[in-house]
């Protein structure tokens, strides 16, 4: 059974462009020479002059205030952090630096190694521990950057910019959009066979039908759907930008939103090639009553 739906009250999304010298310490290069000795990882230190070099701990501060949610910290009673890429600060914990920073008590951890999956594992969890006592708040930062001292497949074939996102989510009822449901699963038969048992759970879960949904999908997933039955029954159809990173279902999802004429319900769906996991989540657009009631 999928855990009780949770009411989404903020949301923010930000790009990072601005560009700053790459941070020089070294512990840090005997640690990056330490990590890829004896492997065939090739070190290029030059890499991080072409890139960004933006820390998680600043962008997290920096999306924070930028969206007003600085003031509400104190409040969080479960904060986690969704990435792909690795910190270019591995010395900083961003998790305890926010709550030295804000002064606050929530429980937190990051979640990754689940390639640009990792912001819907991490929903799927924040969604259950509002399901228990004396936790009414739960937010979650997803951020990606692209300092990188070597060569990585994403970066090789899409040069996108440090991205980031901020979800608040609470248990209370209101006004608002709501997140009903949150589905993973290994392709263990074809892709989109396995997209479409997805679509069906959540759809059997919540009893709607999939021609409510609009539907935001990777593209490389929908190359995959087109033309199946259960693609071609949802609603509305759209592709989101995967070169905004693990953030980027959010960019579309804050877009569409902001759309009067959107469907009542939205659908994200991810593939991660790496490990052949289609990912997605099911949101209420409309009134978010939740708890039950």
């Amino acid at each position: 059974m999928m855990a009780s739906p949770v009411a989404i009250r903020e949301m923010g999304v930000r790009l990072f462009s601005d560009r700053n010298p790459p941070f020089e310490h070294p512990d840090l290069l005997r640690l990056h020479q330490d990590m890829f000795a004896d492997t065939p990882v090739k070190y290029d230190v030059d890499l991080l002059q072409e890139r960004n070099n933006n820390a998680y701990h600043d962008m997290s501060v920096e999306l924070l205030e930028a969206t007003g949610l600085d003031g509400i910290m104190q409040d969080v009673d479960v904060l986690l952090l969704a990435y792909n890429f690795p910190n270019i600060r591995p010395d900083i914990s961003i998790v305890n630096y926010l709550m030295d920073r804000y002064q606050a008590r929530f429980t937190s951890f990051a979640v990754n190694d689940l390639g640009f999956g990792a912001p819907f594992a991490a929903l799927h969890m924040i969604q259950h521990y509002l399901s228990r006592e004396g936790y009414n708040k739960g937010m979650l930062l997803i951020m990606d950057q692209t300092a990188l001292p070597y060569e990585t497949m994403e970066l090789n074939v899409t040069n996108g910019p440090d991205t980031a996102a901020v979800i608040l989510l609470d248990r209370r009822t209101g006004r608002g959009p709501c997140l009903l449901g949150v589905e993973m699963r290994y392709a263990d038969q074809s892709i989109s066979d396995t997209a479409s048992l997805v679509m069906d759970r959540l759809c059997t879960e919540t009893s709607i039908h999939r021609s409510q949904i609009t539907l935001l999908i990777h593209p490389d997933l929908e190359q995959e759907c087109v033309g199946s039955s259960w693609y071609e029954d949802c609603g509305w159809k759209g592709c989101y930008d995967p070169s905004r990173w693990s953030a980027a279902p959010f960019f579309a999802l804050q877009e569409l939103l902001e759309y009067e004429d959107r469907s009542e319900y939205i659908c994200l769906m991810h593939l991660e090639h790496t490990d052949s996991f289609i990912h997605a989540l099911l949101i209420q657009t409309g009134d978010a009553r939740v708890d039950g009631q």
